[in-house]
């Protein structure tokens, strides 16, 4: 039961280490190759369109839209629901015409997609030549060598800790078919080990 605590209190040190090493890069400095949203309409030839016909020119009804986007905002960033349809369709080529409509219905229904486009697009309306910043990535020895050491850690943690927890319902008379489990988990974290010490050579 000891070793059971002493497992738990080192996992729960191990944890967030361990997090790192499942967590995606960060935002990669890669550009898409996609064509970009053109504006249908200006501020102020919508201006001067009813809420109604901003959704009608949209193609969109407007329980479909998300809720806090503007209809006259996407008009102007991000165009129709067809310039939506057509962008979807030379961004990914391979999706039918049903799922291009299917897609293009989630992302209108999508609020935050929707701000971060129209704010993005409207942000390179104002400075043509402005591209967005991103963090570096840290490729440093170091850091490889913390991710490596945290996710093997996380594991042999997580296998000490099965191996006790079984261990411990057996000795308290448990299933005796479950005998052979603690050598099962044994002889998981020993390949999870060899696995692990053959991909960081």
């Amino acid at each position: 039961m000891k070793s059971s605590l002493t497992a738990a209190i080192t996992l729960a040190a191990a944890l967030p280490a361990a997090t790192l090493a499942f967590a995606p890069p960060a935002a990669r400095q890669q550009r898409c190759a996609s064509s970009s949203l053109r504006a249908t309409l200006t501020a102020d030839e919508l201006s001067s369109k009813s809420k109604e016909e901003q959704f009608q020119i949209l193609g969109v009804e407007e329980e479909k839209m998300a809720l806090g986007i503007d209809a006259d905002e996407v008009l102007q960033f991000l165009g129709t629901r067809e310039d939506l349809v057509s962008k979807f369709q030379t961004d990914i080529p391979t999706l039918s015409p049903t799922d291009l409509q299917t897609e293009v219905d989630k992302f209108l229904m999508d609020g935050e997609m929707l701000d971060i486009f129209i704010k993005y697009n409207q942000r390179k309306a104002e400075d043509p030549d402005w591209e967005p910043l991103y963090a570096p990535e840290n490729n440093s020895p170091f850091r490889k060598a913390v991710d490596f050491v945290s996710q093997y850690g996380f594991y042999v943690v997580l296998g000490v800790l099965a191996k006790d927890i079984i261990d411990g319902y057996i000795q308290k008379g448990g299933d005796p078919a479950a005998a052979g489990a603690g050598e099962v988990v044994d002889t998981l974290v020993s390949q999870v080990h060899q696995i692990t010490t053959a991909l960081s050579a």
